[in-house]
């Protein structure tokens, strides 16, 4: 009797944590926004698959080249901060100083100029599917340089010829990457370290990137 008395208490508690397990499932699904990420010259690599928390150093990209698909680049000269195509940076051009040719296997990325705001921005973090109907509503285009292919650079040098997009504070771009058509959004943040873009105070740039799962 006693047995019996121990075992129908064990027996209700492994039902419970079963029934448990069952309604709270584990979300497996790869991490798809990622917050106050800050790139500078240094951690300047990033992948937008899910499988990285922050941007990283050039040996590091190095082993994981494949999956890179946002670099981002700064210009001393001009302090001038920027985002790059991987594989546009593995190739050589007038301006040669980012050039990087073992990204020549990452993913190509086109970036867009568009005109969201910081609610749309937002509002995709409940609903991912927005971000390809923003990209199908809206007149989006690609970002245009004189230097690099269309859709290539945003920020960086301006380039003199051409309307060189550069970074602002609440802009919002849009990016897809060319081999699986998956887009995303990246957010300029606002709270930028002081007398950002200016790399003497801190070599920081602050962004929020959301890609289609």
């Amino acid at each position: 009797m006693n047995k019996l008395l121990l075992i129908l208490p064990l027996s209700c508690l492994l039902f419970f944590s079963c029934k448990k397990e069952e309604e709270e499932p584990e979300d497996t699904q790869p991490n798809n926004f990622f917050e106050n990420l800050a790139f500078n010259s240094t951690n300047a690599y990033f992948s937008t698959d899910g499988s990285m928390s922050a941007p990283v150093d050039a040996e590091k990209a190095k082993e994981i080249a494949e999956k890179i698909d946002i670099t981002f680049i700064y210009d001393y000269d001009y302090s001038q901060p920027g985002f790059f195509d991987p594989v546009a940076r593995s190739e050589e051009y007038y301006w040669d100083n980012f050039h990087q040719p073992w990204l020549e296997v990452a993913v190509e990325t086109r970036f867009y100029v568009t005109d969201l705001s910081k609610e749309q921005f937002d509002a995709t973090k409940k609903d991912d599917a927005l971000i390809s109907k923003y990209f199908a509503d809206n007149d989006f285009s690609l970002a245009p340089h004189s230097i690099f292919p269309e859709g290539s650079c945003i920020g960086g040098r301006q380039s003199g010829e051409g309307a060189t997009v550069p970074l602002a504070t609440g802009a919002v771009f849009g990016f897809e990457n060319t081999s699986s058509g998956k887009k995303g959004l990246l957010y300029i943040r606002t709270d930028q370290p002081s007398a950002w873009p200016y790399v003497l105070m801190s070599p920081d740039t602050k962004v929020d990137i959301i890609r289609e799962r």
